[in-house]
C-alpha cells in the first residue's frame, strides 16, 4: 500500500489537506482519505506530481472542491453553490438567478471566483485556485484562520495553489 509507514508523511499531508477542505467533517475526510489509498493502491506510482494533484481533484470534486472548464460559468457557479451550501451561505451573483445567462455570458470564471473570493471572505472562508497544469479552473474553500496551514499543505504536496481573488 502506497501510504504505509514509508509514506506517513504523505498520508498526514493528505489528512490535513482532506480536513482544511471540508472543514474538519471526520466522516467525509475518512470516506475521501480510503478513496484516495485505494487508488493509489492502484497505480503506486502517483504519489506526487501532477498524477497526485489528479487522483485529489477527482476524489474532491464536486464534494469539497471544484474543477471546470475554463469556459464553464455555468459549471462553477452550480458548484460553489453547491460548496458554499455546506457553509450556509448564498453567494451574492448580483441576479436573482444564478443561471442567468447575462451573469454566465458577461462574466469569466475568474471573474466569478473573484467575485465569490470576496463574499466568503467577510464570511471568514478563503476560496482557493490551484493550477491544474490545463485550461480548466480548480479549488476549494477553507477557513481564513487556516490560510498559512494551507499554503503549507499545498506546498508539501506540490500543488500551486493561491487565493481566487488572483485567478485571472
Amino acid at each position: 500500500m502506497p501510504l504505509d509507514d514509508d509514506h506517513d508523511d504523505l498520508r498526514f499531508t493528505l489528512e490535513r489537506l482532506l480536513a482544511l477542505i471540508n472543514l474538519d467533517d471526520p466522516a467525509v475526510c475518512a470516506d475521501q482519505l480510503a478513496t484516495l489509498e485505494t487508488r493509489l493502491d492502484d497505480d503506486p506510482d502517483a504519489t506526487e506530481g501532477e498524477a497526485l494533484a489528479a487522483l485529489i481533484k477527482e476524489v474532491i470534486d464536486w464534494e469539497s472542491g471544484f474543477c471546470v472548464g475554463a469556459d464553464d460559468t455555468a459549471g462553477f457557479v452550480g458548484c460553489i453553490g453547491h460548496l458554499c451550501a455546506r457553509l450556509d451561505f448564498e453567494p451574492d451573483w448580483g441576479v436573482e438567478d444564478p443561471e442567468d445567462p447575462a451573469l454566465l455570458e458577461d462574466n469569466s470564471v475568474p471573474e466569478l471566483m473573484e467575485l465569490v473570493h470576496a463574499q466568503l471572505r467577510v464570511a471568514g472562508y478563503t476560496l482557493w485556485a490551484w493550477d491544474t497544469g490545463g485550461d480548466a479552473y480548480a479549488g476549494w474553500i477553507t477557513r481564513s484562520e487556516d490560510d498559512p496551514e494551507m499554503l503549507d499543505v499545498a506546498h508539501r504536496l506540490g500543488l500551486h495553489v493561491h487565493s481566487a481573488d488572483r485567478a485571472g
